[in-house]
């Protein structure tokens, strides 16, 4: 469970291997679900809904300014990036999905490989659809580019975006044998422990599991935990100076060194899928390590602040460790 975390990763959004008629559901089921006045109810109905996978609850559920200091973060965030350097890093990773997906036996059969127990190895390969997928989310998102930053949509991304998402973590949950499935979450009851018209401490009962005792304020007729309430403020202050410090001239003088990794890494990719025997797979994906790691030292000597990210509140609700955050 994540009580604490304040922030889902920038950059998860609708992926264009899924079919559009799944962002159309999770829409339609975000219209027509009514979160209710009591904390118990309320809490309930974003825990199974979100457990159905309807994402878009989760940004419903939002008090209203919480919604609009995302977007502006987010907006800010568009404006203080390099557009051709934050949308190229982008279109890399894009590729890079593609050639995952276009080399999945060359992969499979690689010489890195070696070692690994069969399980594994069947692990992997029936993971490998679902980690292409979530390549292709990231890059296929308004928020992988940066005049979709710029035009940033709360309710249409968590309808979409974070929709798709969590189909893909359970996917993934599953293969690696998680116990805190998002599907156990279906069943959860909610009951008050005591209550005022500002206050309440739930008690959260997933089956199978220990009850979760946690208070929640109520934010413009929203129910949040406490604690999201009490750091809000705080936390949205931060993220925005952080941004408002980032320096463009930093990124600037950055931005040749990164251009060049990035079409080295382009360069490395056209190999790679080219490739047609093992040993050419192998080989190119020799290659692929030295502009890697020069990207990452880059990174690291920039402060990984190469393009700057706003962070995005989680669910303000007791939801399973296994849909990714950070705090």
């Amino acid at each position: 469970m994540f009580p604490n975390s304040k922030a889902l990763a920038l950059g998860l959004t609708a992926s264009v291997l899924l079919l559009t008629g799944c962002g159309k559901k999770a829409e339609e089921a975000t219209a027509g679900v009514t979160i209710p006045d009591a904390p118990d109810a309320a809490i309930q109905t974003v825990i199974t809904e979100f457990a159905k996978g309807n994402g878009g609850i989760i940004w419903q559920a939002m008090p209203t300014s919480y919604q609009t200091d995302v977007s502006d973060l987010l907006h800010l965030a568009g404006s203080k990036i390099d557009p051709e350097l934050y949308d190229k890093s982008f279109a890399t990773i894009a590729r890079l999905a593609e050639v995952i997906d276009q080399q999945q036996a060359l992969i499979l059969n690689s010489s890195f490989m070696q070692g690994r127990s069969a399980e594994e190895m069947a692990q992997l390969e029936a993971a490998l659809p679902s980690i292409v997928g979530l390549l292709g989310a990231i890059t296929s998102s308004e928020l992988a580019s940066s005049t979709g930053l710029l035009n940033f949509n709360g309710q249409g991304f968590f309808d979409t975006t974070v929709s798709q998402f969590t189909q893909y973590a359970e996917a993934l949950g599953q293969l690696a044998g998680e116990e805190s499935m998002l599907s156990n979450y279906m069943n959860t009851v909610v009951a008050v422990v005591e209550a005022d018209d500002l206050q309440a401490t739930l008690l959260t009962t997933v089956p199978g599991k220990e009850p979760v005792e946690q208070a929640f304020s109520k934010v413009e007729q929203r129910w949040v935990p406490s604690e999201m309430a009490s750091d809000w403020v705080a936390e949205i202050a931060e993220a925005t100076a952080e941004l408002e410090a980032t320096s463009m001239q930093d990124i600037a003088a950055n931005k040749p060194q990164m251009m060049g990794v990035l079409t080295m890494i382009d360069g490395v990719l056209a190999q790679i899928a080219a490739a047609e025997t093992q040993e050419q797979f192998d080989q190119s994906l020799k290659g692929a390590m030295m502009p890697l790691m020069g990207l990452m030292m880059m990174g690291q000597g920039m402060g990984g602040s190469a393009a700057p990210a706003a962070p995005m509140p989680a669910a303000p609700v007791v939801a399973p460790s296994s849909i990714p955050s950070v705090k």
